[in-house]
């Protein structure tokens, strides 16, 4: 016959039902009388509820949990807001070097069972987990070492997870259980022993988002496979080591300074070098004019002009075509009427899921320019959204960001912080010497990759093929003196 314990009864609350005066073991769960007695759970003959479970807050009896007999439903009553975790009332506050949380009552009886009388206690749920824990922070945290047993399924590996990173760094342990889905069916399969021992082996947790300095060999050792592509113009590509994935560039350039000549060359150079898409983002240009910019590049010849246009047969056409346009591996954005924030972002992704590796976005500031309120905190959030999504799927983003009054990136500093390369365009555009006014200099002001910044090339834009012609700083001013392009 099981033995009787008295307790007195604390004060009345609505729907809670009095505490049990005896406590008896949980036969069908492998529960002893001794550790009913430790937990106050009882079990029940008859009618339709077959276990008690009692929750308090702050020690005092407040809630009743009790398990349905037909079904694995439960039923509560009481007052259930913010109570402790089951059982906590049982073990004071850093009472003993370790405490176990497990998912379920039965659990935490058959944990404490197995273990040898280590304090366990239980959240309500896995669902309920992190929310649970939060609530008891302080008295988890009393312990010196916090043990995580949770099922051995999906939504336990999830919850365990959640709630170690709402515990202390350092404190936490997470049992991964081998052999069953959890503690009661460890006992009731008679392998306690084996519990224990996954018990003390339990691995101390480290949040994915930290390393020791001990779990980086392998990172050092094994050097990044960059998936490089270099630039058209040999000046740049020195400064960078090239067009890395997962990159966000910034083309920084004032009005007509050869933005649009400078991006179709490295388009064109991409699309003759790699076998990767390349998305085409050209805000400013109808999908004509993106066409007409990389098709001239391949004819030498300033497709877009009448007199030009005129001289082509439609088969010197068709062929600039064939070779550059007539590729699933161009997708342009059909941007008309959908330049938003969150419009952009989907269209990268979706360029990407097309096999766009490099996307040239032109230009970031007339995104912003459609939307109502500070310009400059959305030019930062903009550039902070791109700059996330190209190391999230593995893309690099040219993004041209152009200048204000000052002469100086738009936004505030954040975007040139975010980028990890900035080259900047210049180009004095009412010089009275015909080639140093058709002539841009492009410098590298931020190079995250490799801290070299400075003056790269010259690109003289010559007005008869509209291909840009790269000039060392020596051979630029040896040409401004003679104003000759020839000669080098």
């Amino acid at each position: 016959m099981n033995e009787t314990v008295v307790l007195n009864r604390p004060r009345p609350k609505i729907n809670l039902p009095a505490m049990p005066e005896t406590f008896s073991a949980l036969e069908d769960r492998g529960i002893n009388q001794k550790t009913a007695e430790k937990y106050k759970v009882s079990y029940n003959e008859n009618g339709p509820f077959v276990h008690h479970y009692p929750y308090t807050r702050k020690g005092e009896y407040v809630a009743s949990k009790k398990r349905k007999r037909d079904t694995k439903g439960f039923a509560w009553a009481g007052d259930t807001g913010n109570l402790d975790l089951f059982g906590q009332g049982t073990f004071p506050a850093g009472c003993a070097p370790a405490i176990t949380i497990v998912e379920g009552e039965c659990d935490a009886l058959a944990a404490y069972q197995m273990n040898g009388g280590f304090p366990v206690v239980s959240v309500q749920s896995a669902s309920t987990a992190e929310r649970d824990v939060r609530t008891n922070f302080e008295y988890l945290s009393s312990f010196e070492e916090i043990v995580i047993c949770f099922d051995a399924d999906e939504a336990g590996s999830e919850a365990a997870i959640k709630v170690a990173n709402a515990l202390p760094i350092g404190k936490v342990r997470i049992l991964s259980l081998s052999e069953h889905k959890d503690a009661n069916d460890y006992l009731q399969y008679g392998k306690g022993k084996k519990f224990k021992q996954e018990w003390y082996n339990a691995a101390k947790y480290t949040p994915a988002t930290l390393k020791t300095g001990k779990q980086l060999w392998d990172e050092i050792i094994n050097v990044p496979d960059y998936e490089t592509v270099s630039y058209p113009f040999e000046g740049i590509d020195k400064m960078t080591y090239g067009v890395r994935l997962s990159e966000l560039v910034i083309v920084n350039a004032g009005h007509k300074v050869g933005k649009s000549t400078f991006l179709g060359e490295i388009t064109h150079h991409i699309l003759n070098n790699t076998d990767a898409g390349i998305g085409l983002m050209r805000l400013e240009e109808s999908n004509r004019d993106s066409a007409l910019n990389l098709m001239s590049i391949e004819a030498n010849k300033r497709l877009h002009l009448p007199d030009v246009w005129e001289q082509c047969t439609t088969e010197e056409i068709r062929e600039y075509y064939d070779k550059t346009m007539n590729t699933d591996r161009i997708i342009i954005w059909d941007h008309f009427g959908s330049n938003s924030i969150e419009a952009v972002l989907n269209q990268i992704r979706n360029m990407a899921a097309l096999g766009c590796k490099y996307i040239i976005l032109d230009h970031i500031s007339i995104i912003v320019s459609d939307q109502s309120g500070d310009e400059r905190k959305q030019l930062d959030e903009l550039a902070t959204k791109v700059k996330s999504l190209c190391m999230e799927i593995n893309v690099c983003v040219l993004a041209v960001v152009h200048q204000n009054r000052e002469g100086k990136i738009r936004g505030s500093a954040g975007i040139e912080q975010l980028a990890n390369i900035v080259i900047r365009l210049e180009r004095d555009k009412e010089h009275t010497n015909d080639f140093v006014r058709n002539s841009t200099k492009v410098v590298i002001s931020d190079n995250r990759f490799c801290g070299v910044t400075g003056l790269a090339c010259y690109l003289y834009f010559d007005q008869e093929t509209g291909r840009m012609l790269e000039y060392t700083e020596e051979q630029f001013l040896e040409s401004a003196a003679s104003g000759t392009v020839e000669g080098w």
